[in-house]
């Protein structure tokens, strides 16, 4: 299919129209394509700032028209058009607290495991602290479990010596 629509008509209007066409729900986009439903809604809004980074906005772009037989060349060049037109590329110094805090936020998180990490870490020196301590002072517990292990393998025979009755003559 040509991208070639009318002036008015919008790439992502273009989608919704031929979504729709089809038949289709943002939900069966998304599980065909595995677009995330929020990403197709902007797509189809044309609302280039609620859109991830750049790359996989063109990826995204590229499947959804692959989906929609539609020339995924074409399609990445008319969106790189319309999000530069858009005046959303700007110098890192030049953007606006809430596109760099959009762009911050679309990066990896951090780790929300901090907690354990430091338990973990806390083990694992009093663990360390105690082998230091038990190496300076000649401790060895393994020689005391060795031999609380052998107590069990020992059987423990208690011979009982029988009297004889004693005779008197």
């Amino acid at each position: 299919m040509d991208l070639n629509t009318s002036d008015n008509e919008s790439l992502g209007m273009l989608f919704r129209k031929l979504r729709l066409e089809r038949s289709l729900d943002i939900r069966d986009v998304s599980e065909e394509t595995k677009i995330p439903p929020a990403t197709i809604r902007a797509m189809e809004a044309d609302d280039h700032g609620s859109l991830p980074a750049l790359a996989f906005a063109r990826g995204f772009y590229a499947i959804y028209a692959e989906l929609l037989n539609l020339d995924r060349e074409e399609t990445v060049k008319r969106f790189l058009v319309d999000y530069q037109n858009a005046d959303l590329v700007k110098t890192p110094d030049a953007l606006s607290p809430t596109v760099r805090g959009k762009q911050i936020g679309s990066m990896a998180e951090r780790p929300s495991h901090f907690l354990r990490t430091a338990v973990g870490i806390s083990i694992l020196a009093v663990i360390l602290i105690g082998t230091g301590i038990c190496w300076y002072a000649g401790y060895n517990p393994a020689n005391q479990i060795s031999q609380w292990l052998r107590s069990f393998q020992e059987p423990h025979i208690e011979i009982i010596e029988q009297k004889q009755p004693q005779t008197s003559p």
